[in-house]
């Protein structure tokens, strides 16, 4: 009786290793996005953070508050983006 070769893949075993390829490829564009995403929601958040610091600054050196003759505190708002939330912060002024 003859044996047949068992040597080689199988046609349906390449198949499910090109499934499994593609499964993972997919994930990997997925991943990839998310993280392109996240990256330019960051650098806009910064943006906002930098222009909100910048602001925080002017405000402190305004004459009004450097020539506060007592130490006070003046209510600080920063209208909501669409990064980050409103915020509402005090400002010192004075010596």
């Amino acid at each position: 009786m003859l044996q047949a070769s068992r040597r080689g893949e199988s046609l349906v075993e390449l198949l499910i290793a090109l499934l499994i390829l593609e499964i993972a490829g997919a994930g990997a564009l997925a991943a990839a996005l998310t993280v392109e995403r996240l990256g330019r929601h960051a650098a806009r958040g910064a943006a906002d953070d930098a222009t909100r610091w910048q602001a925080y600054r002017a405000g402190e050196m305004t004459s009004a508050c450097v020539l506060a003759p007592a130490p006070d505190t003046v209510p600080l708002t920063f209208l909501a983006t669409p990064d980050r939330p409103a915020l509402v912060t005090e400002q010192r002024c004075g010596r």
